[in-house]
């Protein structure tokens, strides 16, 4: 009897570890981690200091802003409850009652205090040359101005005033920049700077230098679902930096990556990716090359799915004019507006497509329209009129004793000579400059045109001249007018010469930009943009080429991975199936690295 008692004994002790060890592989399985690689290595978890893409896309996991871009082109409250324009210079937020912040040694909610300090740090922000500014910090610094207690009024724990100095009437889509995120000053437990505190969907968990950041789920998050489940979906985020391409497709291809993000990693990633399918498929079917290959085919269809998404990313020239007397820019071309119409017209942008991966031709100004519209009006680009190009060219004087300079860095050099090419054969020589030192000798840049926050004012503050108004304009009930005595009497500082570069100084050009500005309605001030968008592209201050895409590798399991027009991507309502490893995993898919090295 002793005997049966102690093996009965051992039975349920057997038992009793399977099961944990069972629960303990399930809730493991269950568990959805999300993984994927970068290229470009993280430095900062500032976004006031960020230089790259990766750096961005974590510091939009880590912070909120008051308001938020979504992939649908809309914008939706973030950690704002609540706003209100009072007036063209005064806007009032409240806060969301609730907002937790990460970890800190104890229990903290976001305040206005907090809100205010950090978008103070934002309009003090300096650099040592203004270039190195981005417009949108240009933008905030302008319309904040230096007197920081009367801009930002606290009311009181979650609600607060922003007074402007000028009229920015597409402010909430400003603060929705990744500058805008709000930054607690707080300090973690760790108080360590690749810790910080912030109210995002996931903290901080892990961080090693050039390897590994592991993000994980912030409990306390404050959006929810439509159903008002909890977000985020996702438990923890796993961020990788392989710098070799081969390396990092077996990741992908043996399920230990999710998502290749940007166009550059995808582009050099993917030829790993075909290759080693078609070694597994000719290992299947080495009696059958026709079915290898279409097995291929049906394979990554199935298994690996390849995204491409519009963004506010244009490439072309900008057109470069040296401060010079009068009478040398009467004598550059590029002073008159026809023959930077005629450069336009002589480009034919189709034909890029079959030497420039990933674009869609610039048919429609500096940027695409990708945004949601109001209205069914929309600005209208170049298109290919190569004998109108030729009959200004002769009008103008232009002719075979005459070139432009062009300055292009080595990777733009494909695109750059297909428009050299072009050109040419409408009597347009160039001499390419590739080294720096030549760069201020050129009258075209090649160069990438990028929108930082979803909003045309953007591109109208990069070209027209902003620091002028304080001479043309007054105040008056909260909005900006002409004064008409100024305009009556032209003084030599707002002189109109129908030659000057672009004629973006010219009063319409500005009072319409102005109006833009202090329209609250956005249906009025859709109108307003698209007349300054036509008129932005007839003055022809740059010449755009082809409209950049954001591209990424993907597991098929992997839903709703989609960035918004500015190709930032939310993490928050991400989701991964816990299903992947039993419906979308192939033993016979597994492969093994021969020579490369896992540290790259």
């Amino acid at each position: 009897m002793k005997f049966l008692f102690y093996i009965s004994i051992f039975i349920l002790f057997i038992i009793s570890l399977f099961s944990c060890n069972s629960e303990e592989e399930t809730q493991q399985i269950n568990q959805k981690i999300f993984r994927y690689n970068e290229l470009e290595f993280v430095k900062t978890l500032n976004p006031l200091a960020i230089t790259n893409e990766a750096e961005r896309r974590i510091v939009h996991q880590i912070f909120n802003g008051l308001w938020r871009l979504e992939n649908d082109g809309n914008f939706y409250p973030s950690l704002a409850d609540s706003t209100k324009q009072i007036d063209s210079l005064t806007w009032e937020f409240v806060l969301k009652p609730t907002i937790q912040l990460h970890s800190t040694s104890t229990q903290e909610f976001l305040t206005s205090k907090d809100v205010i300090e950090s978008l103070t740090n934002w309009a003090k922000k300096e650099s040592k040359t203004d270039k190195k500014l981005s417009t949108q910090t240009k933008i905030f610094k302008e319309i904040i101005g230096t007197d920081y207690e009367k801009a930002f009024e606290i009311i009181d724990e979650k609600k607060f005033i922003i007074h402007l100095k000028i009229p920015f009437s597409p402010l909430i889509q400003l603060l929705s920049c990744t500058e805008s995120l709000i930054v607690p000053n707080k300090k973690n437990r760790l108080g360590d700077k690749f810790s910080p505190v912030g109210s995002g969907a996931f903290y901080v968990d892990y961080f090693e230098d050039n390897q590994k950041i592991t993000l994980k789920k912030n409990q306390n998050y404050f959006h929810k679902t439509i159903k008002l489940d909890t977000l985020p979906l996702l438990d923890e985020i796993h961020v990788y930096f392989y710098q070799n391409s081969e390396h990092t497709a077996h990741k992908i291809l043996n399920n230990e990556l999710d998502w290749i993000p940007s166009s550059l990693q995808s582009y050099t990633v993917l030829p790993f990716i075909i290759q080693k399918e078609k070694e597994l498929s000719q290992k299947k079917y080495n009696d059958n090359s026709d079915k290898s290959e279409n097995q291929s085919k049906r394979f990554v269809s199935k298994f690996i799915q390849i995204d491409s998404f519009p963004i506010l990313k244009t490439a072309g020239f900008e057109i470069q004019i040296s401060d010079t007397s009068d009478v040398d820019l009467r004598a550059n071309f590029f002073t008159i507006q026809s023959f930077r119409q005629a450069l336009n017209m002589g480009i034919y942008r189709e034909s890029f497509k079959q030497n420039v991966s990933f674009y869609a031709p610039a048919h429609e100004g500096i940027f695409p329209n990708i945004l949601p519209k109001h209205t069914q009006n929309k600005a209208n680009g170049y298109y290919y009129h190569p004998q109108t190009s030729k009959g200004i060219l002769q009008k103008v004087g232009f002719d075979s004793t005459n070139f432009i300079k062009i300055f292009a860095e080595k990777k733009d050099t494909v695109w750059v000579n297909i428009a050299r090419k072009q050109w040419k054969s409408i009597g347009i020589n160039s001499i390419l400059y590739l080294d720096k030192i030549n760069k201020s000798k050129a009258d075209l840049i090649a160069t990438t045109f990028e929108s930082n926050f979803a909003d045309e004012s953007f591109l109208f503050w990069k070209y027209f001249d902003v620091k002028s108004y304080n001479e043309f304009l007054i105040e008056k009930e909260g909005f900006l007018e002409f004064e008409k005595a100024k305009i009556n009497n032209q003084s030599d500082s707002i002189r109109i010469n129908k030659n000057d570069l672009f004629a973006l100084k010219q009063l319409d050009f500005d009072s319409l930009f102005i109006e833009y500005l202090t329209q609250k309605n956005e249906i009025e001030r859709e109108f307003l943009s698209n007349q300054l968008k036509n008129n932005l592209i007839r003055s022809s201050p740059f010449i755009e080429i082809f409209y950049l895409q954001t591209h990424q590798i993907r597991r098929s399991y992997i839903a709703e991975l989609v960035p918004n027009t500015l190709g930032i991507y939310h993490f928050d309502r991400l989701d991964k199936s816990i299903l992947e490893s039993v419906e979308l995993i192939r033993e016979d898919y597994m492969y093994e690295e021969k020579s490369v090295n896992s540290e790259q």
